[in-house]
């Protein structure tokens, strides 16, 4: 039997989880003997989008494409994600499986909609309907648009009954019923149940909520550990029903880790005092010379006319030189892409002073401090240089990998060669390198 490829991404989870994770039952299974990276480095700026897409291409933003979560603008109701692979500008990992002839599948791994590369494809999509439910019709359909075919349609509902059914709330405990980490596993457990993929890529997002609403080190985060070890559980109880658990390279990574903060700072409030954006009367935005696009504890300038970039960079760096507003540092885009391979159609960055994220409102207060007793105040955030806070992860266990293997750092754009390598194929656009240490 052909072997199989299984990519878990648990977003934020960060180094120090691990020794959390190796005394439970499923993932000791998988940390005891696996190969490992000891300090794995996320790119800039350290977001999901971005870094999910470099870790199925084995390049940076530069160079795929895909700079930010979310497209710029600042009138939709709520963020437009990139949603759709055509935004990749370079071959992807399930590009290469295809031509190993692998069959794919993804369970919500960012910007894979409409990808013509995977079988069985449940694009990440959050549907946004605010106080209203959404039927099992209304989801599949949604599912379809982004390349769900009639398989996978099975799948989403078989697992419904997993489908969020409450609304996330900012006064209680997060619960099961307000993710949608429960209904992804179940999906994934079904997919191996029923078509044993070959390459199967999954993305769970259940640490880094509880890392956003908590803190990156909050008591609830080992309730959080222990609900991902329960879902593991179930996964290698699918591979093992569907046969295949014993040819299965197991790959458990994350994309970035969180920091805690203490503030957050509205960067275009202050670009709006000082003359570079026009509000309404309504609060919106009328018209605007500069913008500040966040990326969590960093911050994308954009410049509307590029003959005021002179302008905007001196004023930009009134505000590193005043020291109250949250900015560490200030960057231009040639700086960035140069040290980083971060580009696109902004002209700066901003960069936090380690404990300020940066939000886009335009109105009053500039500043609003995190309230460490509340539950609907954000108290962790990611988005900074790579180098910073607790790192993501990177641990590979089965027939490819050599039990114990360690190399000391890498990047999350060693990935993809390095997965790639495992069925023979190699990834010529990709920036990173094969990680050859950890493999046998």
């Amino acid at each position: 039997m052909q072997r199989k490829l299984f990519v878990l991404s648990m977003d934020a989870m960060v180094d120090k989880d691990l020794e959390y994770l190796e005394k439970k039952p499923n993932y000791s299974l998988l940390l005891g003997r696996g190969a490992r990276v000891n300090r794995m480095m996320s790119i800039y700026p350290s977001i999901t989008y971005p870094a999910h897409v470099s870790l199925i291409t084995g390049c940076r933003t530069a160079t795929h494409g895909v700079f930010n979560n979310t497209k710029f603008g600042f009138s939709a109701p709520y963020p437009d994600w990139h949603l759709y692979s055509e935004m990749i500008q370079v071959e992807d990992l399930f590009a290469a499986a295809k031509r190993a002839k692998m069959s794919t599948a993804a369970v919500y791994w960012p910007v894979t909609g409409r990808n013509p590369n995977i079988d069985y494809l449940l694009n990440e999509y959050f549907f946004y309907e605010p106080g209203e439910r959404v039927s099992m019709e209304q989801v599949c359909a949604c599912f379809a648009t982004q390349g769900a075919n009639q398989e996978t349609e099975q799948i989403v509902r078989e697992n419904f009954n997993r489908f969020p059914s409450e609304e996330l709330s900012a006064d209680t405990k997060l619960t099961l019923a307000q993710t949608f980490d429960h209904f992804i596993n179940g999906c994934v457990c079904s997919l191996i149940r029923r078509h044993q993929p070959d390459l199967l890529v999954a993305h769970n997002c259940y640490l880094d909520t509880l890392r956003h609403r908590h803190g990156v080190f909050h008591p609830y985060l080992d309730e959080g550990l222990d609900m991902t070890d329960l879902w593991l559980g179930e996964i290698i109880e699918a591979m093992r029903e569907a046969g295949v658990f014993e040819q299965t390279d197991f790959i458990l990574l994350s994309d970035h880790g969180q920091m805690n903060i203490a503030r957050r700072i509205k960067l275009n409030h202050i670009l709006a005092q000082r003359g570079m954006i026009e509000v309404a009367p309504d609060g919106s935005v009328r018209s605007w010379r500069a913008y500040a696009q966040s990326n969590g504890m960093s911050a994308s300038i954009f410049v509307k006319d590029p003959k005021d970039e002179s302008e905007v960079h001196k004023l930009l760096a009134s505000l590193v030189d005043e020291g109250v507003w949250g900015v560490g540092a200030l960057y231009t885009r040639e700086e960035v892409a140069k040290t980083y391979g971060w580009s696109g159609s902004f002209s700066f960055v901003l960069e936090t002073d380690g404990i300020t994220a940066f939000s886009e409102g335009v109105s009053e207060p500039t500043s609003s401090f995190v309230d460490l007793t509340s539950y609907g105040t954000t108290k962790a955030s990611h988005g900074y240089k790579p180098e910073k806070g607790p790192h993501p992860v990177f641990v590979a266990t089965g027939p490819a990998f050599a039990e114990g293997a360690r190399v000391e750092q890498a990047s999350i754009i060693d990935v993809a060669p390095t997965l790639a390598h495992t069925f023979g194929q190699r990834m010529p656009q990709a920036e990173g390198r094969i990680l050859t240490e950890l493999l046998r």
